[in-house]
């Protein structure tokens, strides 16, 4: 194989899975069998250096995107680019890193420019299998006695890659020309040195040059960090045991994952839908074709096989939007590859599971495949639809979990993704656009058994951290007024999803600040994830702010000020404070129409995840103590999940009365009921007269049924249409 280019090995790879089912045709893992402790040794090794590079590259960036939030990663790749192990961090990112990699060897870059220690090669181009432009994908290749034995690649999420709108999550760009900086599979260095016109370019295009430089510093003192160590352990291991390991961790996680899903779902086809707004009519917008709402079909179709090899399609699909939310069929596999990992789990984190998958490619022209139809699409959030579309496999594969037995392993579904970002002069006196990660920390979903937990995880970053807010201040000129855990945001089930959090910012210490409630996964006006079996979904996302207020006085006088969001119908923005402009229920996305100032108020929810069962079946006194911790509402506790309780200071359940009421919802529920047949009759209805049916839901599902002409005949003979119907 030393003898091959690395495009022959990777032809000889592809060839060796499809003639052995294993990768590398490592139909015995010998290292692993002859050496079990040397083995998970130098495994261990290996994932400590990721975990210490990232800690060298948030260090060295200095950004609060990287140093604080920790929106990072590092990873070891095979010489022909298969993930072996990687960091913590974003761990929706290892995918794209190892296709990035496998996209410099089949473009011939082996031969032109060459590979060699030292070189730094870059993407962040969604046209070549980039995410948006804000992350940053880099890759260098390791030698070792001048053979080419490994690659170290990394990504960080920047603070602005001048996009047309300041910031990182540029959900207004109206094309891909107005995406900002692009790096298309480009060598920026060597070295170990970025060439000087990189960094006059970042300086001339960026808004915040020296935090993105400082980014790329960080991304390649990790890699550099990590390169070095690594020499001492191939020392210490010897290159034939290192080669030789590298390749069968990667085979050993695909065989883990095989095994997880061969033991623990049932061979099939099961589907899920979930559906995401983005609602922009009558808002500010840069171009006219981006006066209206749009609406997302996020379907996901699995086939399982009696091997364990799982097919995923995204057929019915809908079209392209004229905003920042389109994705690469590339960057939307590697989104699959993070929830995977969370859903059937591995010992080692890497590429291999990826081997037992087949993606078949979206349609042409929809959200997750736009560029085959329209080049000019933009990815400037493109997680915007990927993380809802990823949250597909909770309820997937827990259907498929609880059909086995396997309770404990069913997660509800996850939470949506509304970020924070501020662009303006900080109390330092310098220019600064970025997010405040406060989305990083959302609930969990809840499991078969349990709640999940409150602002402990996050679907593209498990080990969620949304950074110290003393540290956010520094960065940013915002005080914390309130972070606190916001009161039945997990949704209402057996099992509640874990609550989500809200930050209560006030401005101070600008002239001038831009609040951009962003858009990364967020809905506004329709229920996305609704849970399973029964439970009742979350609330769609409810920012809101005060413009021009008069905060000064109630803290000179030392009085109440807004802490937390309150009731939805009476929240403590309307209460304890005056202002000019006073947005209580304002649709997200948004951003401000004027600049914020000093005493200014921002209250920015983060969503809890799903629930799970049916919500009179909560136990009481999982009820009785949510009550005594404020983290629900009377009215929950007695409208939904049907408690009868008490208060004189502490809130007790009464257990008798509660099993009576929850009887009586019982009988009213089946006098309420409808036969399937009638329920049937009267939709298909209203489906034929459109009946109510905005523009965005009539272009969607027009859009998904024009692409995939199959999945448009399934819906006409589910509702018994004429051949010709159409939306």
């Amino acid at each position: 194989m030393g003898e091959l280019s690395l495009l022959e090995q990777l032809r000889a790879n592809d060839e060796a899975l499809a003639k052995t089912g294993s990768l590398f045709g490592l139909e015995t893992l010998h290292r692993k069998e002859s050496d079990p402790g040397t083995y998970e040794a130098l495994w261990h090794i290996l994932s400590n250096l990721c975990n210490l590079a990232w800690e060298v590259g948030c260090r060295v960036s200095s950004s609060p995107i990287a140093v604080e939030g920790g929106d990072a990663l590092w990873a070891l790749n095979l010489p022909t680019g298969e993930a072996v192990c990687v960091s913590r961090g974003i761990t929706a990112h290892p995918g794209l890193l190892a296709d990035m990699i496998r996209n410099f060897i089949e473009l011939g870059y082996e031969e032109y420019p060459g590979f060699h220690q030292g070189d730094i090669f870059e993407n962040n181009d969604p046209h070549y299998g980039g995410i948006h432009g804000p992350d940053f994908d880099m890759a260098m290749p390791i030698f070792y006695e001048d053979e080419l034995v490994a690659w170290v690649s990394c990504v960080t999420h920047v603070s602005d890659c001048g996009s047309v709108t300041p910031g990182s999550v540029g959900f207004l760009n109206p094309d891909c020309y107005s995406d900002g900086l692009c790096i298309s599979m480009e060598k920026v260095g060597e070295n170990d040195q970025f060439y000087p016109w990189y960094e006059k370019r970042i300086r001339s295009r960026t808004r915040t040059p020296d935090f993105v430089l400082g980014d790329a510093r960080g991304r390649l003192a990790g890699c550099v960090s990590l390169r070095d160590r690594l020499m001492d352990v191939i020392d210490k291991y010897g290159i034939d045991f290192f080669r030789d390991a590298t390749k069968e961790y990667v085979e050993d996680s695909r065989r883990y994952a095989v095994a997880r899903v061969k033991t623990q779902t049932v061979p099939g086809r099961i589907r899920k839908s979930q559906f995401k707004d983005l609602a922009m009519k009558g808002k500010n917008h840069i171009l006219g074709k981006q006066d209206v709402d749009c609406l997302f079909n996020l379907p996901m179709e699995v086939e399982i096989d009696v091997d364990a090899n799982v097919k995923f399609s995204l057929r019915g699909a809908s079209g392209t939007v004229p905003f920042g939310e389109n994705i690469s069929p590339t960057a939307l596999k590697s989104g699959l590859l993070n929830g995977y990992s969370h859903i059937i789990g591995f010992d080692m984190f890497n590429s291999g599971p990826t081997a037992a998958w087949e993606v078949e490619p979206a349609p042409a022209g929809s959200w997750a495949n736009p560029f085959e139809v329209d080049w000019s699409a933009s990815s400037g959030v493109a997680w915007a639809p990927a993380v809802m579309w990823m949250s597909n496999l909770y309820e997937v594969f827990g259907r498929l979990f609880q059909m086995r037995g396997f309770v404990e392993e069913m997660a509800a579904g996850a939470a949506t993704t509304m970020t924070a970002e501020f662009a303006g002069i900080t109390q330092l006196g310098y220019y600064l656009a970025g997010l405040t990660l406060e989305q990083a920390s959302n609930g969990s979903p809840a499991r078969g058994f349990a709640d999940g937990e409150n602002s402990a995880w996050c679907i593209y970053t498990p080990n969620a951290d949304f950074g110290n807010a003393e540290v956010t201040e520094l960065y940013y000129p915002i005080l914390y007024l309130g972070r606190n855990i916001e009161p039945d945001s997990g949704g209402y089930g057996k099992y509640r999803g874990g609550l989500g959090h809200t930050a209560v910012w006030m401005v101070y210490g600008t002239p001038g600040l831009e609040y951009q409630c962003g858009c990364a996964g967020m809905r506004a006006k329709i229920v996305a994830n609704h849970g399973m079996y029964g439970a009742y979904p979350t609330w769609p996302d409810a920012p809101s702010y005060a413009h021009d207020t008069n905060v000064k006085e109630p803290i000179e006088e030392k009085q109440p000020l807004v802490h937390e969001r309150g009731p939805a119908d009476r929240p403590t923005l309307e209460t304890a404070i005056k202002a000019r402009d006073l947005q209580t229920h304002p649709i997200a996305p948004f951003v401000t129409h004027e600049e914020l100032q000093n005493y200014d108020i921002i209250v920015h929810p983060i969503s809890g995840a799903q629930a799970m069962g049916d919500p009179i079946e909560r136990d009481p006194e999982a009820i009785e103590e949510d009550l005594n911790r404020g983290w629900t509402a009377e009215r929950v506790a007695r409208d939904v999940n049907g408690v009868v309780f008490s208060s004189n200071g502490q809130y007790s359940v009464d257990r008798t009365a509660t099993e009576r009421k929850r009887a009586e919802i019982r009988e009213e529920r089946k006098r309420r009921a409808v036969p399937f047949k009638e329920w049937w009759t009267d939709e298909r209805r209203k489906v034929m007269e459109k009946e109510n049916m905005d523009p965005a839901v009539l272009t969607m599902w027009r859009t998904s049924m024009t692409l995939s002409p199959d999945y448009g005949d399934e819906i006409r003979k589910f509702w018994d249409l004429p051949a010709d119907f159409e939306f």
